[in-house]
């Protein structure tokens, strides 16, 4: 694969089309290399009716549909770390020792650092520390990512993972907090019931977070990006609240896509408008 890409790690299927499903799509449509990597199948997510999946079956089935997702954005590479999904924090698949959060973290890294040096990207994008709501598995990912990222460079680290590689840029999705309430607000307003996960916005805004000093401009591919999102069918439908919500407010919320710029730096007030910028 051509070295340049854009190298997307994620926790769960649907993660990556909600907060960058746009980027990806353009960067696929230029002809940059892009590859998704999902470290579980999201195992123990909720089922919506009538897909026809179970609790045994709803990892293949999660797998299947982010496949069917990204081919809807161009993505053709992807790949699975096979770990198994935690669950929500304080719930009983936590303990499974199956669990990403009970792997030992340098065999996520050693693989992730594997993916980096075959695939040498230029751009890695990963969670932020918050995980988006605080999901132990989405925080997870944030942190063996970012080791990865720094690792794969060094050729004294991970030295059966193949020949270093640095990426040149790390990156953190980080969805507002302000944009989050806002949303929360308007839906409330609209009489439409709150996803559970993001319901409690003072919890959500006492999560460690960075402000984003990137945006990008996805407005055009709203339409794509919220087909690719309903790929993700066991997970989300036509009847989500999100998806209830006025397409003009739609389209303000998924139409930008928001990143921190995590390495290297960037100096103070810099805003970019592109991963590849």
């Amino acid at each position: 694969m051509p070295e340049g890409g854009l190298l997307a790690i994620f926790a769960h299927p649907d993660d990556e089309t909600f907060g960058l499903g746009g980027t990806m799509a353009r960067a696929a449509s230029r002809g940059v290399p892009v590859t998704m990597i999902c470290a579980t199948r999201g195992e123990v997510g909720e089922i919506s009716p009538g897909t026809g999946a179970t609790p045994d079956t709803l990892g293949r089935f999660r797998e299947e549909e982010l496949r069917v997702a990204m081919g809807m954005l161009g993505v053709t590479d992807v790949r699975m770390l096979g770990f198994r999904d935690s669950g929500m924090q304080g719930t009983p698949e936590n303990d499974d020792e199956r669990a990403l959060i009970k792997a030992h973290p340098d065999a996520v890294i050693h693989a992730l650092v594997r993916a980096i040096r075959e695939l040498r990207p230029a751009v890695v994008a990963t969670w932020d520390e918050s995980g988006g709501y605080g999901h132990p598995d989405h925080v997870a990912v944030h942190h063996h990512a970012t080791a990865a990222f720094h690792a794969a460079g060094d050729p004294s680290r991970y030295p059966t993972a193949g020949e270093p590689w640095q990426p040149e840029r790390l990156f953190y999705t980080a969805i507002p907090i302000q944009e989050f309430v806002r949303f929360m607000q308007e839906m409330r307003e609209a009489e439409i019931d709150v996803p559970s996960v993001v319901e409690d916005d003072g919890a959500m805004a006492e999560l460690p977070r960075v402000e984003p000093n990137c945006i990008v401009d996805v407005s055009d591919l709203v339409a794509l990006k919220e087909r690719a999102m309903l790929a993700h069918a066991t997970q989300i439908t036509e009847m989500d609240p999100f998806m209830r919500m006025p397409e003009e407010k739609r389209r303000r919320f998924f139409g930008r896509e928001y990143f921190y710029q995590a390495y290297p730096p960037l100096p103070a007030g810099t805003m970019l408008d592109d991963l590849f910028a």
